[in-house]
């Protein structure tokens, strides 16, 4: 039987800074990490006959203390595969238009990780044409 609802994102990626911690000693049942991670797709363009790559950035946030004991030591550049939920949460923030200031509200995602697995890194290099 298929669920009424389901929140499930799977993400495959590499680690775009090191993982954000609390030390060992602020660690308690409420703590968290938080990962960045980045994926990649693109598009082919066939009238100019080039890839377009896109580079997504996706905040991953590793509830409670199994997860920051997991996560410490964790790399930039690392491969992983993070299975997760999708939640939506909204910030105030003040617009100024024309010297005018304004409330607004301003949403933003993050993924809850449910599981985190690392991966060996793949043997194929994506050129993206941008040099570091």
């Amino acid at each position: 039987m298929t669920p009424l609802f389901e929140n499930t994102v799977t993400l495959r990626g590499f680690l775009g800074s090191n993982a954000e911690v609390p030390p060992s000693e602020g660690i308690a049942e409420d703590a968290f990490a938080v990962l960045l991670l980045a994926t990649m797709s693109g598009t082919w363009d066939v009238a100019t006959n080039q890839w377009t790559p896109r580079i997504d950035w996706h905040r991953i946030i590793c509830v409670g203390p199994w997860f920051c004991g997991f996560t410490r030591g964790m790399r930039r550049g690392e491969y992983l595969e993070i299975e997760g939920e999708l939640r939506a949460f909204e910030e105030d923030r003040t617009v100024v238009v024309v010297g005018n200031r304004y409330p607004a509200k301003h949403a933003s995602y993050a993924v809850h990780a449910i599981r985190i697995q690392r991966l060996a890194r793949p043997l194929v290099v994506v050129d993206t044409g941008e040099d570091d």
